[in-house]
């Protein structure tokens, strides 16, 4: 369970808040697209996502299984954020493995969770690169390998990734 809890701590800590509601309808292009809909109203939000714009598909799905909205529907936040997983989308990804993790919506699985963990990973995507290495490290859903969890460990540190640090600090 601690192995769990630190595969989905990045996305905890990453997407929960509700809406202000005084967010612009306008969203400038150049901002990072795993923040562009935190605050976006609800309505604005659907809108995009049924327009196909991964980003709002993630914050949609991100809603739905949080219930951030008030609306917590399970199924449908799986949907969403699949379909922008399987778009390339690295948060996503990242996210879509968190659920085959943790068993939220989808059978618990941890060779799917690494599946997904590994796609983000490949794109560079830290918080996927640090449970690549965890995976590794703990024989979870791939063969224990200390080589490759030390490699994963180092790429997520190289750019900051907190948890890495420690990891590869404390010489896993």
């Amino acid at each position: 369970m601690v192995l769990a809890a630190v595969f989905l701590l990045p996305c905890c800590v990453f997407f929960v808040g509700a809406p202000s509601g005084n967010a612009q309808t306008v969203l400038p292009a150049d901002v990072p697209a795993v923040t562009r809909y935190a605050d976006a109203p609800l309505a604005l939000v659907k809108e995009r996502a049924r327009d196909g714009e991964d980003a709002a598909e993630l914050e949609l799905g991100l809603r739905y299984v949080l219930g951030s909205d008030g609306v917590r529907n399970v199924p449908a936040g799986v949907k969403w954020i699949g379909m922008a997983a399987k778009k390339g989308m690295p948060q996503a990804e990242h996210e879509f493995g968190s659920l085959y993790l943790m068993g939220v919506g989808v059978p618990q699985s941890d060779a799917l969770a690494v599946q997904w963990f590994r796609k983000a990973a490949i794109q560079g995507y830290a918080p996927s690169q640090t449970a690549m290495g965890f995976a590794y490290e703990n024989g979870a859903g791939v063969p224990r390998n200390p080589e490759k969890a030390a490699y994963w460990f180092d790429k997520a540190a190289s750019q900051g990734n907190g948890i890495a640090e420690e990891s590869v600090e404390g010489g896993m």
